[in-house]
């Protein structure tokens, strides 16, 4: 391995450790309940036909992926940690978006890096 490519390596191993899986915001607009185990969450494209109860807004983000989807699939059990957490069983998600989430140096460049970013209504189902 040259030391350009060792320089890249280390670089991208760096960036991939100091960023961690996913940051989020929850934001509670109804009441919150017991905290839930995160398996219990499910989650909708849409909202639910019946009943339900809106519990928070929850937002988060990741550019911890070697590719977009991986990033996205961080960010969605980010959202589940978060709905579980406030006692919500299910996440109504939005659309994903994609925002620079910084940029790394590579011999002397500044490289963007992309974080992608998912947000979604934390719901309360009652069960069947």
């Amino acid at each position: 391995m040259n030391r350009t490519s060792l320089k890249t390596a280390v670089a991208i191993f760096a960036l991939a450790a100091l960023m961690g899986c996913a940051e989020g915001t929850t934001v509670v607009t109804g009441v919150a309940r017991a905290a839930i185990s995160v398996e219990q969450v499910q989650l909708y494209t849409q909202p639910p036909e019946g009943s339900y109860q809106v519990i928070a807004l929850v937002n988060a983000s990741s550019g911890n992926g070697w590719t977009d989807q991986q990033s996205i699939d961080y960010a969605i059990e980010e959202l589940k940690n978060q709905a579980a957490a406030v006692g919500a069983n299910g996440v109504v998600l939005g659309q994903p978006s994609s925002k620079t989430g910084g940029f790394i140096m590579i011999d002397y460049a500044l490289i963007p890096y992309d974080e992608q970013t998912v947000s979604g209504t934390a719901i309360h189902v009652p069960s069947q």
